[in-house]
């Protein structure tokens, strides 16, 4: 009994060291890594659609890693200049007015609050020089052939960092966008396996350089290219939630989400709102971010009503300027109107005129045939 004793007693030892060393090691193990460098990267042509209905590993397993939502909502607009700057300041084309590349983003952008937090960034344009404008000064801006598969992009953007360390690189590729292009679906879906291919090469080689953990990727597409203008959402890396689906996002929340992990205010002109079911936070953290969230819905709802009384106002112009419209073609209609009726008088005056004239000239003739033969006749008496 004595010896039973002693070893339930060492039984009981063991398991609670081992419950104490494995609490250590997963300890250990969720201390989350700080924050070193962000990846951004646009992946045109990239929607939803094409998203669900291909085998997409790497990019689900990077989302299980991290946060995904797959029907995030991308802009519609005209050209890629105006999503990939929308991307990058968060705000609308008509605040940041870069539509095309002979223009310059006029709100302050990301690439700003980088460089005020003493950071470097770096810009890879897989479109062939469609980005220039995103130059801001000398080996911040690399160009790629557009005709360059996103493997290859990727590849460049890969020896970039490693040879310059910057704290943000932003990609754009363009295999999918051209693959759309080209309306066939079969192609279109093939080119997205593809990316995913390369994403998953370029993410093994920040795991074997161990900078994949202490990373924030954030792969999406801001510019809308299907009817339900819904694109995939994914981002992973340090302060982010693990395996957590979210939804109700938009492109323009992807700025103001890494501003509140890099915590520093949002920039100026900016339309999203941080993803905050997306964060790692705090109580306290919470409860600030909510209300942050509640400033920004209250500012937004005020410039809704003023937008929306603008076009109440323009409306009401509008329908007046129509209504000035519509009485001055009824009032030319009705001159004209009277412009035919004089028109037709006067027709008939004229006609009246020269059916008088017509009977005077027949009577001045049939006197004039009758004053003759009186005189024949008078000149005949006195032969």
């Amino acid at each position: 009994m004595k010896g039973l004793f002693w070893g339930k007693y060492l039984i009981c030892f063991i398991i609670m060291f081992l419950l104490i060393t494995a609490g250590n090691v997963f300890s250990d193990a969720a201390e989350p890594r700080p924050l070193e460098q962000i990846f951004i990267i646009s992946v045109d042509g990239l929607n939803y659609e094409g998203f669900v209905s291909v085998p997409v590993n790497n990019m689900k397993h990077m989302a299980g890693e991290g946060v995904m939502d797959t029907k995030s909502m991308a802009l519609k607009v005209d050209t890629m200049e105006a999503a990939e700057a929308s991307l990058i300041t968060g705000a609308l084309p008509e605040d940041h007015r870069h539509v095309t590349v002979k223009n310059r983003i006029e709100t302050e952008s990301l690439f700003e609050i980088i460089r005020k937090l003493g950071k470097s960034y770096v810009v890879i344009d897989g479109s062939g020089g469609k980005l220039k404008s995103f130059e801001d000064r000398d080996k911040t801006y690399f160009s790629c052939d557009s005709a360059d598969s996103d493997e290859k992009v990727l590849e460049q953007a890969l020896g970039v960092f490693n040879k310059q360390k910057p704290f943000l690189t932003y990609i754009y590729l363009n295999d999918c966008r051209n693959a759309l292009l080209a309306l066939d679906d079969k192609a279109y879906y093939e080119t997205v396996r593809s990316f995913d291919l390369a994403l998953g090469t370029f993410v093994n080689s920040l795991r074997k350089a161990d900078n994949y953990y202490n990373s924030l990727i954030i792969v999406t597409s801001p510019r809308s290219s299907s009817p339900s203008n819904q694109v995939p959402l994914i981002m992973q890396g340090p302060g982010l939630k693990n395996n957590t689906r979210i939804s109700n996002t938009m492109i323009t929340d992807v700025v103001p989400t890494i501003c509140s992990l890099l915590k520093v205010e949002n920039p100026t002109g900016n339309r999203g709102i941080t993803a905050c079911d997306s964060l790692l936070l705090s109580s306290e953290e919470q409860y600030q971010s909510l209300y942050k969230w509640s400033a920004s819905l209250k500012s937004d709802r005020v410039t809704a009503w003023s937008k929306y009384f603008e076009l109440q106002d323009t409306l009401y112009q509008t329908i007046y300027q129509m209504t000035a419209i519509k009485e001055e073609k009824q009032s030319i209609f009705n001159f004209m109107g009277e412009k035919e009726q004089t028109i037709n008088k006067i027709k008939s005056q004229m006609r009246a005129e020269r059916v008088i004239y017509l009977a005077i000239f027949v009577l001045m003739l049939l006197g004039y045939g009758i004053e003759y033969k009186l005189l024949k006749r008078k000149f005949m008496l006195f032969k």
